[in-house]
């Protein structure tokens, strides 16, 4: 099928309690262990690309990559722009074929980014495209942005019931809730209250972000209190490589490449089909 719409999977998930796996893809074989893990557990997909990852492929060659792949396959595959700050970047990426798209103005004061995350949502809605917003600041690394942890501000639920007013059509609410970006240093400490607080006043789908290295209960706890995307960046990442290096620990003198493809291909989509069956949304697609 064509790629799908980010916005009626998530509601779809909401309603159901089941969380929708987003992976940041790193290369064209990264993005078919994703869409080829969806599709033998019949699941919703969303595959989405941080800035730097864009810069190195090209918004045309990474359109045409997850469009072919999700033509191949009868799940929903959406294709979503991980944080991002720059307006232009967000008009290519929707420009060419992405179906939802992340401004991310949690830096900034609570006023200034309702003004510029409102210029990022005109531009999606007018195309029909999807926006994620964020609220707060999530710990730890992701692309070329630093929170420290022990920083990193939760969202306040009065300013987020403030600020999804001014955006109806938002497709998915990232409040910054105690998770990190990047391998946790220490126990998560997520604040399920404030979730809970935040989800019960704020009626639009939640964005877990920094879901590498949480415990099983942790995530059940968070899908069932409304987070239907479920971003896993980091462990995808080190599977790419642990792929490779495994291989090449087991036949150091094999120079061949395309050995090391399939290895990182079958290492990736088996974690894929893990956090699939985990998140509940195996058999939802």
């Amino acid at each position: 099928m064509s790629i799908a719409y980010m916005k009626p999977m998530l509601k779809k998930a909401q309603s159901e309690k089941y969380g929708i796996a987003a992976f940041n893809m790193i290369d064209y074989n990264s993005a078919r262990a994703v869409v080829d893990g969806a599709q033998e557990l019949n699941a919703p997909i969303i595959i989405q690309l941080s800035v730097k990852t864009i810069k190195i492929w090209g918004f045309k060659p990474i359109g045409d990559w997850v469009r072919s792949l999700s033509e191949s396959v009868d799940v929903p595959v959406a294709l979503h722009l991980d944080h991002c700050k720059d307006l232009d970047v967000i008009q290519r990426c929707i420009d060419a074929g992405w179906t939802s798209v992340m401004f991310d103005g949690s830096s900034l004061p609570f006023q200034e980014n309702i003004r510029q995350t409102k210029l990022a949502y005109d531009i999606a809605t007018s195309a029909g495209v999807g926006l994620e917003a964020e609220i707060g600041a999530i710990g730890g690394t992701e692309d070329d942005k630093f929170v420290a942890e022990d920083d990193a501000i939760l969202a306040v639920v009065d300013e987020c019931v403030e600020f999804c007013q001014y955006f109806p059509d938002l497709a998915v609410f990232a409040p910054a809730i105690g998770t990190a970006h990047g391998v946790y240093k220490g126990e998560p400490k997520i604040a399920y209250g404030r979730l809970a607080e935040i989800t019960s006043a704020v009626d639009i789908p939640i964005a877990l972000h920094g879901g590498t290295g949480l415990a099983a209960d942790q995530f059940s706890r968070c899908i069932s209190s409304g987070c239907a995307k479920v971003n896993i960046s980091t462990m995808h990442k080190l599977q790419f490589i642990q792929g490779f290096t495994e291989l090449k620990d087991q036949k150091p003198n094999l120079g061949e490449p395309i050995p090391f493809i399939e290895a990182q291909y079958e290492h990736m989509k088996t974690g894929v089909k893990n956090m699939i069956a985990l998140f509940g949304s195996q058999g939802k697609a």
